[in-house]
């Protein structure tokens, strides 16, 4: 009877062992421990680590990678795998083969929305560089350091998939095999998302547009309208008119997206856009110097007096102005396998200048 109870007890031992082991090999344990100790690595604070653990351009693809950006570079895949995690479930070997896989779940960062940010603020910067006084080129450490600030800014979900890890035996040791395919998975498949041009949606794009006019302050906005170039005046006035606009433009520019259709690799979207109404200030300056035109001090203020009249008045009339208007544009879009691009014609440089350019045109004769 002893003897029967010892046997029970063995094999509820064995048993229980080997519910709590799968009743794995000794290879295939061998094997689970190399996928552990490699993925490990990504957990690491070390780039070099990481570099030799994955294809770190599936993350930052790049060939110019710079000693000034090493630190930024290091910090993002830090903060990258801050949350990263993953636990193997199932592992097969074949020791004649010298094969193996083994069946991981593994945990990253949602890389689909870091990608929509990333490239939103990449298109945000890049409109931003052309309302710059100076031209600045966009280097990779400050689209690293553009990076970093949205993972150290928001905390982003994290999503997990499963994979067959791919195994080979160097001798005693279980390697295991990096594909392409696993490389993208333990970035989140980031580099795949941010080369799909279908990533922003058209209204994404003209939002990110719009926004970031919408952001600009008045010394901005007469860079990038180029607002310099409206008339042909001494130095002192241009400037002041031209800073007169884009003050008004940047009181006044609103807009909503209203629609969006998409037929193959074109686009339209819908947007109200509130801007300055730049031809009631043009009414508003021809009513102001008719009536002076009346005076007599513009007959004894000859040719020179009235042309500084005329610039004072059309001046006035501008920095006075309260009344603005709307009016719906479609702005089209195409898509050139890369994302979408805005095509831009009169109608959109009209909803946002208010007219502008017509409208300093019908009195150029008279400031010039």
């Amino acid at each position: 009877m002893g003897f029967k109870k010892a046997k029970v007890l063995l094999g509820g031992m064995v048993l229980g062992l080997c519910l709590l082991t799968g009743c794995t090999s000794k290879s295939q344990r061998a094997a689970k421990e190399s996928v552990e100790e490699e993925l490990k690595k990504l957990q690491s604070s070390d780039i070099q680590t990481i570099q030799n653990t994955i294809d770190t351009q599936e993350l930052l693809p790049s060939s110019q990678y710079t000693e000034e950006a090493a630190e930024e570079i290091g910090n993002i895949f830090s903060l990258f795998y801050k949350d990263f995690s993953f636990k193997v479930k199932n592992v097969k070997t074949d020791e004649e083969k010298g094969t193996g896989t083994a069946k991981t779940a593994i945990t990253t960062i949602d890389a689909y929305s870091l990608a929509k940010d990333y490239s939103l603020v990449l298109l945000k910067k890049q409109i931003e560089l052309d309302a710059s006084p100076q031209e600045v080129e966009f280097s990779l450490n400050d689209s690293c350091l553009l990076l970093k600030e949205l993972l150290e800014e928001k905390d982003y979900d994290m999503e997990t998939s499963e994979a067959d890890i791919s195994l080979e035996k160097e001798g005693d040791t279980w390697k295991v095999v990096h594909t392409a395919e696993l490389d993208s998975l333990l970035t989140g498949n980031f580099a795949s998302y941010m080369s799909d041009a279908q990533l922003l949606s058209p209204s994404e794009i003209v939002d990110a547009h719009f926004g970031t006019i919408k952001d600009f302050d008045s010394e901005q906005l007469k860079i990038y309208l180029s607002l310099d170039h409206l008339v042909e005046t001494d130095d002192s006035y241009n400037n002041s008119l031209s800073m007169a606009i884009a003050q008004q433009i940047d009181k006044a520019f609103d807009y909503e997206i209203t629609e969006e259709e998409q037929e193959g690799s074109t686009a339209a979207v819908q947007v109200s856009v509130t801007s300055p109404d730049f031809e009631s200030i043009l009414t508003s300056y021809k009513e102001r110097l008719t009536q002076w035109l009346k005076t007599s001090e513009s007959l004894s203020a000859g040719a020179q007096g009235r042309r500084e009249k005329e610039r004072e008045l059309l001046l006035s009339c501008i920095e006075d102005n309260e009344t603005v208007t709307s009016k719906n544009i479609a702005v089209t879009l195409y898509n050139d396998g890369i994302n979408w691009k805005i095509q831009m014609d009169s109608n959109i440089a009209e909803a946002v200048f208010g007219d502008i350019p017509s409208a300093i045109s019908s009195v150029s004769e008279d400031i010039q």
